[in-house]
């Protein structure tokens, strides 16, 4: 909800990520989101607000709430007030997330919502200048468009300005993910402007033209923007010549629409996308771990939880009883996705899905380093649960178990971990392979890195022997 009243007191920061638009900037202030606006932004949301398209899609909440604020409200140093012409108050979102860290479900729906926006918006005259997966956000299980300054007045004869952008941030890491397998996240996550056109064009074969959408969007584009890359011509001039109008841009977001909602991926290669049907707890130690993390999350009072290795979510959904926010993340994609697509058919608000290897976490990037934030910097935990984890981060990723704890700490007052035994049969199978150098690794040695952050405030052993649960707090 907007508030009618700003504390002057407040913390005040300029989001870091906001700088490449020159019509608005966004400021934080004690939890609120505030946008200025240059004088030709406002005009384009005055014009916004009147628009059928808008009222709807707030009424379904994907769009972010928005209300003009009066420059007399907003504490501002004066010359960020003299940069703009008007300012708006947004809707926060709880937990800002990225499109390298979302399920391949989770970027087709926000693909599918900014091509609905584009086409109801050209419907009425305006038009999105811009199409990133970084003006979506994930709230209450579903996606909902954030950036209001993205909205302006189509122009007589002016092409969709955001079509490239919108291929090589969603369309193309739809594809490679759909046609050939390959995971989007760190393509996502190692370019900021997404798959280049050209990269897109080499990575999909002779073969892949006949695919449904290659041939149009990837190779043809390809062909065109080496073809116009170091031309002078003035190629939207040409097209407005040309009779461009706006019935071709509806045509082309109409086929998008229609190849992006025939995207699909059932990750063949999913490692833990069915633990439930092959985990080796016995139905008594199942149900003991299940009370135990229930009790521990509902004295916790814990408010944002994260879940770190969730596979399919039955504990992220435990705690989402409990707590106002759940992060439920793993660095297995297809768990996440079964798990994203429970949670949006339950309607599940507060479990945000992300797929995050904590072992090589989402880091700051970008600009200055500064553009993207690691996921610690946007969504500190009260609480962490980690469950079944442990050997996998000191065995499998090398990582000392005195340095996975401290980095525990250092993100969490309070703690639910699980210890498994070097007897049980899944740290057999990890051991099997390898040359034990992890002498680290004993529920001795987790005991004492406990001790060194935390008072253990209740512990389980289950029924095997093999597993033992602690739930810790800050000393």
């Amino acid at each position: 909800m907007i508030q009618p009243d700003v504390n002057p007191a407040a913390p005040l920061a300029v989001d870091s990520g906001s700088f490449r638009d020159r019509d608005g900037r966004v400021y934080r202030l004690d939890g609120r989101i505030i946008r200025g606006l240059s004088a030709g932004a406002l005009a384009d949301f005055e014009k916004l607000r009147t628009k059928k398209f808008y009222r709807r899609f707030l009424e379904q909440g994907r769009l972010v709430s928005s209300e003009p604020l009066a420059p007399e409200r907003v504490p501002l140093a004066p010359q960020e007030h003299e940069r703009w012409a008007g300012f708006l108050e947004h809707a926060a979102v709880p937990v800002i997330s990225y499109p390298y860290e979302w399920t391949f479900g989770m970027l087709r729906d926000a693909a599918s919502l900014q091509l609905e926006l584009v086409e109801a918006a050209i419907l009425e005259d305006m038009t999105l200048k811009d199409a990133t997966p970084y003006n979506i956000q994930f709230r209450d299980g579903r996606p909902v468009f954030i950036d209001i300054p993205s909205f302006e007045t189509l122009q007589a004869g002016a092409p969709w300005a955001g079509y490239r952008q919108f291929c090589e941030l969603f369309l193309f890491p739809l594809m490679l993910q759909s046609y050939k397998g390959i995971p989007f996240q760190p393509l996502l996550r190692g370019r900021i402007e997404g798959v280049g056109v050209q990269i897109a064009a080499r990575l999909f074969g002779l073969r892949d033209r006949f695919r449904p959408g290659v041939l149009s969007h990837v190779w043809l584009q390809g062909k065109l923007d080496r073809r116009f890359a170091a031309t002078r011509q003035d190629v939207r001039s040409d097209l407005k010549s040309a009779g461009f109008n706006k019935e071709l841009i509806l045509a082309n977001v109409r086929k998008l629409r229609r190849l992006v909602a025939k995207l699909s991926w059932e990750g063949d290669d999913s490692e833990w996308g069915a633990y439930e049907a092959f985990h080796n707890y016995s139905e008594g130690d199942h149900r003991l771990k299940e009370s135990f993390v229930d009790e521990c999350l509902a004295a916790s009072g814990a408010g944002l939880v994260w879940d770190i290795g969730c596979n399919t979510g039955q504990f992220s959904r435990i705690a989402a009883r409990h707590a106002r926010q759940v992060l439920a993340m793993d660095l297995d994609h297809f768990a996440v996705e079964r798990l994203y697509r429970a949670v949006r058919a339950e309607q599940q608000g507060n479990i945000l899905t992300l797929v995050q290897n904590v072992a090589d976490p989402s880091p700051n990037w970008g600009w200055r380093n500064r553009e993207r934030s690691d996921l610690g910097s946007r969504a500190r935990p009260d609480l962490i649960l980690c469950l079944a984890l442990i050997h996998h981060i000191v065995i499998s990723a090398n990582i000392p178990l005195d340095e996975f704890v401290d980095w525990l700490a250092g993100l969490a007052d309070q703690l639910v971990i699980e210890f498994v035994s070097r007897v049980d049969d899944k740290v057999k199978t990890l051991l099997r392979n390898k040359q034990d150098k992890y002498s680290d690794y004993s529920r001795e040695r987790l005991e004492a890195a406990l001790g060194r952050h935390y008072r253990v405030r209740r512990q389980q052993t289950l029924e095997s022997g093999n597993r033992f649960l602690y739930w810790c707090a800050r000393t």
